[in-house]
């Protein structure tokens, strides 16, 4: 994982924009240096870098100009320097540097105010050259996305040297932003699904289809050719736990605002033993294909994620990063009472992915009990197969565990799958919560009473309904008088299932009933 993500990181970062020189910009990177500009008889550049230490609370940003053909740093500048993020001034400050390098330290308050302070300056002293860092503190800071900041130098190699016109630099540094959703899927059970966005923050729309096993969701974005010009990359990650089968496969497709993007934008990095990482990185040349596509220049840049038209083989990689395994299975409707065809690949990825031939143990959980178990030699030609006869008293995850490939105690790996899949518009409901649903239409049964009764059968797998997110959070907890109508009409049998559990969809959807 390290060795990929450092390889990332450095495509990332190597990644320089060249613009124009009126006024010169950066947008969507931690790290920026600025295109030369002419400054009397020598060539000068911009750096700003950026740090988050000794925490996330702290956001550290410097600014340096300095000479192109020396490396030396410009002496006796004076900065303006002013943030905007999402659209929003949140301060601006002047500040003369005898060193020439401009530190700001954002640091995350509860207050709602912002405050400006420096280190080390006294009241008669701040400003003049003294201080190395000056602190802004504020609650905005809490969030990474990006920070946009206008940095206008006034002077330079002394402080009467006043320039006209001044260095003008539009530059925008992300801080990485991550957000946790909650679904609970109707096969796998409670899964938590994480964004680290590295532009901007992501908007409230985080949504999971089960029946296209589709992640989608959005950010603000400005499709403007000249935005576009301004940015290096927009670099996106989504979490998957590794206990959440349907997201395990080999490949993924990916549409940006619906038109499809490059296979070669998504890199699955599977080295983590808990977490798999889908790496989305849209380079300026994508982001700018994408703007002759897009009608009507939308103010967003909407994302869906799916697995790739083939649903087969579940892929993941040993804990030691030695090993990739591959998992099929024949039927692909795995059934209790029956026999399944397992068919697994181990293959080696210092060989880039070569089948090999090494010593493994397997065994096959169910409820934290192992069912099942073998051991073998894999072979280096062709598929390894292992039928498993189901039991009848099994439904729901089992998980197959692969350990000791070739004899190593770190060569590990687990992949889950469902047996007796549940349909995603499948509904399961017992029939005596027909009863139920008829005693609270008549007011035998109160309203808490029912409604915590049928949340505990959801969240406890015993009453089936199609996967609904909370998405409207209502303040008042008052059910609406036709959803306990269609309870009592429905236990009289004058509706069918699907109206009665469209009720208890609205009820999940606005947060009176919870089942994450």
């Amino acid at each position: 994982m390290l060795f990929s993500k450092i390889i990332l990181s450095f495509f990332v970062l190597g990644i320089i924009i060249s613009m124009g020189m009126t006024n010169a910009f950066g947008h969507g990177l931690g790290y920026e240096i600025m295109p030369p500009e002419m400054l009397g008889s020598k060539l000068v550049s911009l750096e700003i870098s950026s740090d988050t230490w000794p925490d996330k609370d702290t956001k550290e940003i410097s600014f340096a100009l300095f000479e192109t053909d020396t490396g030396v740093t410009v002496k006796d500048v004076t900065y303006f320097i002013m943030l905007t993020k999402q659209n929003e001034v949140l301060f601006d400050i002047t500040g003369q540097r005898d060193d020439g390098t401009f530190i700001l330290k954002l640091l995350t308050t509860e207050s709602d105010q912002i405050s400006i302070e420096e280190e080390g300056a006294n009241f008669f002293g701040s400003l003049l050259g003294g201080s190395e860092t000056v602190n802004v503190k504020g609650n905005a800071f809490g969030s990474g996305g990006l920070y946009n900041f206008k940095v206008i130098i006034t002077t330079t190699d002394n402080y009467s040297n006043v320039l006209s016109p001044p260095l003008d630099y539009d530059v925008g540094i992300s801080f990485f932003d991550k957000t946790l959703h909650n679904i609970n899927d109707i096969n796998f059970g409670q899964q938590q699904l994480g964004v680290i966005t590295y532009y901007e923050l992501i908007s409230d729309d985080f949504n999971y289809d089960s029946s296209k096993k589709m992640i989608s969701y959005s950010m603000p974005f400005d499709w403007s050719a000249k935005n576009i010009e301004q940015i290096s990359v927009v670099h996106q990650e989504l979490i998957i736990p590794k206990t959440f089968g349907d997201l395990m496969v080999k490949s993924f497709s990916t549409n940006v605002n619906g038109i499809q993007v490059p296979d070669n934008v998504i890199t699955i990095d599977d080295f983590s033993p808990e977490n798999r990482v889908i790496h989305l990185v849209l380079n300026q040349n994508d982001i700018s294909q994408l703007s002759k596509k897009i009608q009507n220049y939308p103010s967003k840049m909407h994302f869906s994620i799916m697995p790739s038209a083939e649903n087969l083989p579940l892929t993941t990689m040993t804990e030691n990063a030695q090993f990739r395994i591959n998992l099929s299975w024949e039927p692909q409707n795995i059934k209790s009472g029956s026999t399944t065809t397992f068919y697994f690949q181990i293959l080696d990825a210092f060989l880039l992915d070569r089948p090999v031939s090494v010593s493994y143990d397997l065994s096959i959980f169910h409820d934290g009990e192992k069912i099942a178990q073998a051991s073998g030699i894999s072979a280096d030609m062709e598929l390894n197969v292992v039928e498993f006869d189901v039991p009848d008293d099994i439904t729901g995850v089992m998980t197959l565990q692969f350990e000791n490939l070739n004899g190593s105690d770190l060569a590990d790996a687990v992949l889950p799958v469902v047996v007796d899949r549940v349909s995603i518009d499948e509904t399961s409901i017992p029939v005596w919560i027909k009863n139920n649903a008829g005693w609270w239409a008549d007011g035998q049964i109160d309203d808490s009473s029912f409604l915590q009764g049928i949340q505990y059968l959801i969240q406890e797998g015993i009453m089936i309904i199609p996967p609904t997110e909370t998405t409207e959070a209502s303040e008042s907890q008052e059910v609406p008088s036709w959803i306990k109508n269609n309870a009592g009409w429905w236990a009289d049998g004058q509706i069918d299932d699907e109206t009665f559990v469209s009720g208890i969809q609205y009820l999940i959807k606005v947060g009176v009933i919870k089942v994450s």
